[in-house]
């Protein structure tokens, strides 16, 4: 199959995150498996307008509006046999499914309406809610396909009729991440963009209490981003500056090996499609406290891979790491089992499925 795969950031975007690495982990899966897979994106700053990144062809366009303006006369020039509309960004692709002959499915991720605020300009955020909503006016035949069942939900929820819905879980790199030995003293690792809704705040408050208990803990925080600087203010006023170590962004390699090390992931975001870094770490061995919010609700499964905790509540927080902190063991060994039902082979198996049959429409 020839597969237009429409996303506003590509894997080698700077600003690239979690949204962009099933694009990568899919995407490269079926172009090794013979199909031919095209990413139509938008470039940055410097980037080179078309690329070929693990079998995947990119397609760069200038900035947003651009990529958006391109699309059009593309699909108007060339043929495909199936689209992914990607709203890894919340913003729509309004023209493929009229172009594409109703050949598309929608990759939902979750609902950005939950984690907008405070992150971009407030009309920007409100306009974006907006066209939210109005994805099933949008995509009035398509199928949508997501990774939760919390996303499943808020699809329902907008109105999207869920015999249109269909669950592809994400899958997790087991040649990367996997059990490895352990630090000897307990440590925490935080890893995750350092953004307002990612809450990663929390995250060194939680330990602070922790230290109360275990005084030799250490907390390793990942990651890069516009809260950082406020972040090391605050470990320092906190008193733990000495026990919490940033780390800044790291290449998978070194996050890998980190989080395999560890004892116990905390995970503090307001929302997710799924939680990549829970299933991350599981699959190194190491279990995640997170607060019980969509997305994360669905990648720990509780009392396996860890421990869920009531939203916002931190104290909670602090208590269900000390309780892993204090006898890991069994944590570390179950945590693998879930980890073990997760793969992007397999991910990519439902999503070739879902490309076939629309193809076949």
């Amino acid at each position: 199959m020839r597969v237009l795969w429409l996303a506003h950031r590509d894997p080698e975007n700077p600003r690239a995150g979690g949204a962009e690495k099933p694009i990568h982990e899919v995407g490269r899966r079926l172009a090794s498996r013979g199909h031919e897979v095209v990413l139509v994106t938008a470039g940055w700053r410097g980037s080179r307008p078309r690329t070929v990144l693990d079998g995947i062809e990119v397609r760069r366009y200038p900035g947003n509006l651009g990529v958006h303006l391109a699309l059009p006369p593309a699909l108007m020039r060339e043929e495909f046999d199936a689209a992914i509309c990607d709203l890894g960004h919340a913003v729509p692709w309004p023209s493929a499914p009229l172009l594409m002959r109703g050949r598309c499915a929608v990759f939902f991720r979750h609902l950005h309406a939950r984690t907008l605020w405070g992150q971009v300009n407030p009309v920007l955020a409100a306009a974006l809610s907006i066209v939210e909503r109005a994805y099933p006016l949008i995509y009035r035949n398509e199928p949508f396909v997501t990774e939760s069942r919390s996303s499943r939900d808020d699809l329902i929820r907008l109105g999207v009729d869920p015999r249109r819905i269909i669950l592809v879980p994400p899958g997790v790199d087991h040649d990367l991440f996997r059990p490895g030995p352990k630090t000897p003293f307990p440590s925490i690792v935080y890893f995750g963009g350092m953004r307002r809704y990612k809450r990663p705040r929390d995250a060194l408050l939680a330990f602070a209490l922790v230290r109360r208990e275990i005084p030799d803990a250490r907390l390793y925080v990942v990651g890069e981003g516009p809260e950082l600087p406020g972040l090391r203010e605050l470990a320092e006023g906190l008193g733990i500056g000495g026990s919490a170590e940033f780390t800044g962004r790291l290449d998978y390699g070194e996050l890998a090996g980190l989080v395999s090390s560890a004892w116990l992931n905390v995970h503090t975001s307001v929302a997710e499609g799924w939680g990549y870094s829970i299933t991350e770490a599981a699959a190194a061995g190491t279990p995640t406290v997170a607060y019980d919010v969509p997305g994360v609700s669905d990648a720990v499964e509780e009392g396996r891979n860890g421990i869920r905790v009531r939203d916002g509540d931190v104290m909670a927080l602090a208590e269900a790491a000390l309780r892993i902190l204090r006898d890991p063991d069994e944590w570390w060994r179950s945590s693998g089992e879930v980890a073990a039902r997760y793969s992007w082979e397999r991910t990519t198996d439902m999503w070739e499925g879902v490309l076939r049959h629309i193809h076949g429409r």
